[in-house]
């Protein structure tokens, strides 16, 4: 730990001295499923490639062991999930990335450590390895327990093998939500100095925060579905007893749970340091008018005195009117119908998919 501490101390004065990409705004923050892609085969052309190559790998290897039957026990429908989910961590990462230079123009450099040691020592390689090895082996302990679809003992190998690599990939998704909002919240608590209730996005300047939010929610709840497709869809081999039907139950909910924390505690932590800056501002505006008006309803000021008074009071006033509209939320109109577009048919899926499964039991 004090190791991993003096390294993020090295990386954050390289950061402060504006040496890091982090600043720039151009790919600094790569982590280990990125780096060789972008040396050897370049920017989405090669993330597109290495997910499908994953997907296909999968189903090839899984097709020679068990022929025919990956299209009876739905177990093709993995490649597709593994293939996804490398995409929606892909499209999370750049998406983090590109939030990182509107973060750091919005603190003084002294103050960006706040979230940039919370950043470098939560998010290495080691950890997403760790994380991703403690999901995929959960995720394969998971999958014995319902009763693996596959009889053969290579198809049980390649099965597993598939169930390793997809929790790998989704535990590595996870604990990037956990860094990401570790951060998120820290930079919220520094940030109000950079607020502005007259900001076009009418929510103090924070709105590509919650544009960034939506994007990492909803990438989690697809591939939440998708995990809950292919569990109620899949032929299990073990008996559904109570136990085993409570463990796919949490199984299921899980992805859904965190597309909902990758959502709201990050934005909760906005939310306070939003609230907490207008009240100060509203504060301020109603003392400042407050004063104004009590010097224009005495006698002890000149008509021309009065006549600028007048003209400041209008200002204050259409100040305060524009503080009122300020949103304490930092989502958008757009963002949120982004978020509905995706949200509502991942519903209907989930509850369509469900009712089957439930019918089947009950």
């Amino acid at each position: 730990l004090v190791s991993s501490a003096v390294k993020s101390n090295r990386s954050l004065q390289t950061v402060l001295k504006g040496g890091s990409q982090l600043e720039t705004g151009k790919p600094g923050f790569l982590p280990f499923y990125e780096r060789l892609i972008r040396r050897f085969l370049g920017y989405i052309v090669g993330e597109v490639l290495v997910s499908l190559f994953l997907g296909i790998a999968f189903f090839a290897v899984h097709y020679v062991c068990t022929g025919n039957r990956v299209f009876e026990d739905f177990s093709w429908f993995l490649s597709i999930l593994i293939t996804v989910s490398m995409l929606c961590l892909y499209y999370a990462t750049y998406t983090f990335r590109k939030i990182i230079p509107e973060m750091n123009i919005r603190l003084q450099p002294e103050d960006a450590q706040v979230y940039l040691i919370p950043l470098q020592v939560l998010l290495s390689d080691r950890n997403f390895i760790v994380a991703g090895l403690f999901f995929g082996i959960s995720n394969c302990a998971f999958g014995y327990s319902f009763g693996l679809p596959v009889i053969q003992s290579t198809g049980v190998i390649t099965i597993m093998g598939g169930y390793l690599l997809a929790g790998f990939i989704c535990g590595m998704a996870v604990f990037g939500i956990y860094g990401v909002s570790v951060a998120i919240i820290a930079f919220s608590g520094k940030a109000k100095s950079s607020f502005d209730f007259t900001s076009p996005d009418h929510c103090g300047g924070m709105q590509f925060l919650g544009e960034a939010l939506v994007v990492f929610s909803s990438v989690t709840l697809i591939v939440g579905v998708l995990i809950s497709i292919y569990i109620l869809k899949t032929d299990w081999i073990r008996e559904s007893t109570w136990w085993i039907i409570s463990l796919k139950g949490f199984w299921i909910i899980f992805p859904y749970a965190m597309s909902l924390i990758a959502l709201v505690v990050p934005a909760v932590a906005t939310n306070k340091a939003l609230t907490e800056y207008k009240m100060n501002q509203e504060m301020i505006l109603q003392k400042h008018i407050t004063e104004i008006r009590t010097h224009l309803e005495g006698n002890t000021i000149s008509a021309s005195e009065k006549d600028e008074l007048r003209k400041e009071y209008e200002f204050q006033k259409n100040m305060r009117q524009d503080l009122h509209g300020m949103k304490t939320w930092p989502f958008g109109l757009n963002a949120i119908l982004k978020y509905l577009a995706i949200f509502l048919p991942n519903l209907y899926a989930s509850v369509k998919t469900a009712s089957v499964w439930i019918h089947k039991f009950f």
